[in-house]
């Protein structure tokens, strides 16, 4: 009998403690992360040093601005060059405890000094809970891009694979 509540106590205490870190209504989130790109095929590739500002309308949906720049090789037939990265997203989170799954999208303007190009992507990533309001994250996504939209569909192929590891906070809501 003793065994049953040593168990029930730990379970009890496992189930409470990572309810701590779910994002409220009203939480803003912010992050920092670094990460690398590459090309469809791989053959190029890139760095790049990224922030978000992120609000949560829910507990599990969130709506944010990413900013990124970077160091990258976006083609073959071209130097190494800075870029920079604006981009709105929208994730929903799965909220697995200290354990947060999320998918969304992202739509925005990668620039450089020769080009300009829109693209939209499709993400999927989590969030590790560290503490009650500070995570650490992984986010994978597949940006294509158009230089006008109704080349959009035309251009899936010609994309890039974008990872990003890093840190974040949750700051404010209603408690």
């Amino acid at each position: 009998m003793r065994k049953v509540k040593l168990i029930m106590c730990a379970f009890g205490l496992a189930c409470a403690l990572p309810a701590m870190a779910q994002p409220q209504s009203g939480d803003w989130e912010f992050t920092l992360g670094g990460g690398g790109s590459a090309d469809n095929e791989f053959e190029t590739g890139g760095a790049t040093v990224n922030g978000s500002v992120g609000y949560f309308v829910n507990p599990n949906f969130e709506v944010g601005i990413r900013q990124g720049v970077g160091f990258d090789k976006f083609s073959e037939n071209r130097d190494d060059e800075w870029f920079g990265s604006t981009r709105a997203a929208a994730d929903w989170h799965f909220i697995l405890g200290k354990f947060v799954p999320f998918i969304g999208v992202n739509i925005g303007l990668d620039y450089t000094e020769h080009d300009n190009a829109w693209n939209v992507a499709p993400e999927v990533g989590f969030k590790y809970y560290v503490y009650e309001k500070t995570f650490l994250f992984a986010l994978g996504e597949y940006r294509w891009y158009w230089d006008k939209f109704q080349n959009i569909d035309n251009n899936a192929d010609n994309g890039r694979f974008v990872l990003t590891l890093g840190i974040g906070f949750n700051v404010g809501g209603h408690r």
